[in-house]
């Protein structure tokens, strides 16, 4: 519950900051802003709307990286918990094996022990 609680609230900011960046955009879509490169030792002019819409697009593509990222290191991990929870599998039975071996060698044991007692 909490879990879904959580992801719709992150789901909702994630809309807002969205919403607000559209907003932004539509009320300064005429504006132009200019800036200093130090490189060049130039002052330099764009609109506002071409540096946000490079900003938001440059954003998205580094949380897509991110995730990308956190995806392939979560598969990793749920590959190595499969590994590991085979070879445990694996091992229980052959565990289970070995008693039942050991079950049938007492059985034949006892077996055995009556016969002999029987014949004294």
């Amino acid at each position: 519950m909490i879990k879904q609680i959580e992801k719709y609230l992150y789901i909702l900011v994630e809309l807002l900051i969205i919403t607000a960046f559209c907003v932004f955009i539509y009320f300064n879509i005429d504006k132009s802003a200019q800036f200093f490169c130090p490189l060049m030792q130039k002052t330099y002019t764009a609109k506002l709307i071409y540096l946000a819409i490079l900003h938001g697009a440059l954003g998205f593509a580094a949380g897509y990286i991110l995730c990308a990222l956190l995806r392939t290191k979560v598969t990793e991990l749920c590959e190595a918990y499969q590994k590991r929870h085979e070879n445990i599998s694996i091992q229980n039975d052959g565990d289970k094996a070995r008693i039942e071996v050991l079950e049938a060698k007492i059985k034949t044991l006892e077996a055995a022990l009556d016969a002999a007692l029987k014949d004294k």
